[in-house]
């Protein structure tokens, strides 16, 4: 494990120069006309006690500097925000605050947005001061209505916090290919919020429960967005998918939330991830910010906090009528095709990539293969930002591992690879070979294979055990069968049905109850998790799946800071209960993938024949198997590794007589599962089965080729 230092410099933003003992500035904004660097003695409740002018130099950067003895930002944070001119608010010398001198309109045909009676935080800034919701639930402040689009909002603004960070040094963890992570997707209040701990719900309880990660056998952690968002937007946001910054980190999530020390207390959470050989992804949303929206689909009555304020145009997608596209379903487009995003999203993944985070998880990715800055939809795979953001990382001194089934330092991108609306928005499978990607076919395939049986063929069940060649050359595709976007695992396999009370919500879900047999339900969440672990591909679970957690049948828990949310390991701890015998059959299955390498292996599907309920190999030219939906037996042997195994499947609601294939001389099959016997919680051979065996209904049976 190699370590690293960690710092807090960014190209922009705030930065303490050592050599000058300066505070410098800097701000992208190509439309502005005049800037101004607002610095404030407290957060809340007072006007700027220093406004100083920026100047514009190369590359549409506006700076300044402040001596550090003016300021003192060694002992106490520095509280700052900008005022900015543009086109359709003109720089008048005469500028009062509160007065409409200089201005032309709220907005122009070239989607300026300029207001200085607004404060605009920093999109570079480590830290915000507080939420607009905190000072103003209603965000009126905020707003360019008739209303209040003259009103200063300088005592009341959220402010960028500076506070220069020390460096640290950092634990690195083992280097190992990609294809070997089993990764488990959590939100971080959730993960410990019902533990009886202090620092339950925060950075730091996370980091205490590591351990317990570990010992499931979970290699890498992806969380639910960690960057600041405002949870009473718009009613009540939990998950945290309307971001406010792409460098500042929720502060709701710091168990000691004294100004300044927020990036300290992620470090320590990094560390012990580390220090326990878990890697740690984080969920960017680049696609959209908490920010821009209209009020009532008003375009003179916008929401202006940062990007809108600084550069409209240049940050969000719009039309010269005043509206923001959005694809994104969340109210406004991240314009991810200009040079000022573009670099936005570099140098923010090339940051948290030197705090330690080893992955980035996309949030509704195909907005990154967008190639244009106007509200037309063009995918592409060559000169977007998807496609260029391994060169822009690399140009970070951030390397971009390119080859999943190799040891190489680096961080690895994971796209989502679909957005909610627009032409063509589905991309799954379009993004550059070094994107890992969701994939929902495998996710539908291994629901309806006991769900929905009758619409799955062999075909289809190969396909995604191989890894689903049809759409990805190489070992690249991440498999999982439910994610925070839905049911849970439990739930899928419980309701018919969402929970009424849900808000949102896709009615589409691929669900059962078994009427109501809990065994069918048992059997059915067995054999899906067996899919899961014994097929190519990266595996992915929700850790409240590990431990059989329900939300009540809610399929869309955005909003809810609840026990709906939160994670009751209680349950999974008790040694007869059904929630530990998953747990322990899930940490067993991983063991078993983990001592059984052939399933990462880029050769695996060369490994591979597939046979008949007789035991016969299947003649891959015999459509009428591959493409029956009525053919209920699959079965594959894998010819590699330390023993051959052979996987069989019935999706049968009938037993199946089966045969097993011939042996190899001195060899014999030995029984390693069978979901639909829960006894079957350790994955090893435990017994002989001579030639014959009979597979009940729904099951899947593994087996080994053991030596006499």
């Amino acid at each position: 494990m190699e370590n690293f230092i960690a710092n807090d410099k960014t190209p922009l933003g705030a930065r303490y120069n050592d050599e000058t003992k300066n505070i410098e500035f800097r701000l992208y904004s190509k439309n502005a006309t005049k800037v101004f660097l607002c610095i404030f003695d407290k957060p809340q409740g007072e006007e700027a006690i220093m406004t100083l002018n920026m100047e514009k130099t190369k590359d549409d950067i506006w700076y300044t500097e402040v001596k550090d003895y003016v300021l003192n930002c060694q002992k106490r944070p520095v509280y700052y925000g900008y005022r900015l001119f543009g086109p359709n608010w003109q720089y008048n010398p005469n500028f009062e605050l509160g007065s409409d001198i200089g201005f032309n309109s709220k907005f122009d045909g070239l989607s300026n947005r300029f207001n200085p009676n607004k404060i605009a935080y920093d999109p570079y800034c480590l830290e915000l001061s507080h939420l607009p919701s905190d000072v103003n639930p209603g965000y009126n402040l905020f707003r360019s209505g008739a209303k209040f689009h003259l009103g200063n909002n300088a005592k009341w603004a959220p402010k960028s916090v500076f506070f220069p960070k020390k460096e640290e040094i950092m634990e690195g963890v083992s280097l190992r290919p990609f294809v070997n992570e089993i990764i488990a997707e959590v939100h971080l209040k959730d993960l410990t919020q019902r533990i009886n701990m202090l620092e339950n719900g925060t950075y730091l309880g996370a980091s205490k429960f590591a351990k317990t990660i570990k010992n499931l056998g979970v290699t890498m952690i992806e969380f639910l967005p960690l960057n600041e968002y405002d949870s009473k937007q718009n009613g009540f946001n939990h998950w945290g998918y309307m971001p406010l910054g792409y460098f500042t980190l929720a502060k709701r999530y710091a168990f000691n939330k004294t100004d300044g020390s927020l990036l300290y207390e992620f470090r320590s959470m990094i560390n012990e991830f580390h220090k326990n050989d878990i890697k740690v992804c984080m969920d960017m949303v680049y696609n959209h910010t908490g920010e821009a929206g209209l009020i009532n689909n008003n375009p003179d009555d916008a929401i202006l906090l940062s990007y809108a304020l600084i550069d409209n145009a240049s940050y969000y997608k719009t039309y010269s009528n005043g509206y923001y596209r959005s694809n994104s379903g969340c109210g406004n487009d991240f314009n991810i095709s200009s040079p000022a995003s573009m670099n936005l999203v570099a140098d923010s993944i090339a940051f948290f990539a030197s705090q330690g985070v080893d992955a980035f998880r996309f949030d509704l990715a195909a907005a990154l293969l967008e190639n244009s800055c106007d509200c037309d939809v063009i995918y592409d795979n060559i000169n977007s930002l998807a496609a260029k953001l391994k060169d822009m990382l690399k140009q970070r001194n951030v390397d971009v591992i390119d080859d999943f089934n190799v040891s190489k330092k680096g961080i690895v991108l994971i796209a989502e690879p679909w957005t909610c609306g627009g032409d063509k928005c589905y991309q799954l499978g379009n993004f550059p070979s070094f994107w890992a990607e969701w994939n929902d076919i495998s996710r539908d395939t291994f629901r309806k294979i006991t769900i929905r049986p009758n619409e799955i063929t062999p075909k289809q069940i190969r396909e995604v055990f191989e890894g689903t060649p049809s759409k990805f050359k190489n070992n690249k595709s991440i498999n999982y069968i439910a994610s925070h976007d839905g049911f849970s695992l439990y739930d899928l396999n419980t309701y018919i049905t969402r929970n009424p009370t849900t808000q949102g919500g896709s009615e589409w879900e691929i669900c059962s109850n078994y009427s109501n047999s809990a065994y069918a339900q048992e059997n059915a969440i067995r054999k899906q998790l067996a899919l899961l672990f014994l097929s190519y591909g990266i595996p992915m679970i929700q850790l409240g799946d590990i431990i059989m957690h329900s939300k009540l049948g809610n399929n869309n828990s955005f909003n809810k800071d609840d026990a709906i949310n939160y994670l009751n390991w209680d349950k999974a701890t008790r040694k007869d209960s059904f929630e530990n015998r998953i747990m322990e059959y899930i940490r067993n299955l991983i063991n078993f993938r983990k001592d059984n390498p052939i399933f990462c292996d880029k050769n695996f599907k060369k490994c591979l024949t597939y046979h008949y309920d007789n035991g016969e190999i299947a003649d891959f030219n015999n459509l009428g198997y591959w493409n029956n939906v009525n053919d209920k037996f699959f079965g594959v042997m894998i010819n590699e590794g330390k023993n051959r195994l052979y996987i069989a499947s019935n999706k049968s609601n009938d037993r199946l007589d089966m045969i097993l294939p011939k042996v190899n001389t001195g060899f014999e099959w030995q029984i390693c599962l069978d979901t639909s016997d829960f006894s079957y919680i350790n994955i090893t051979p435990r017994n002989y089965i001579e030639k014959n065996y009979i597979l009940n209904s729904q099951a899947l049976a593994l087996f080994m080729e053991i030596k006499k």
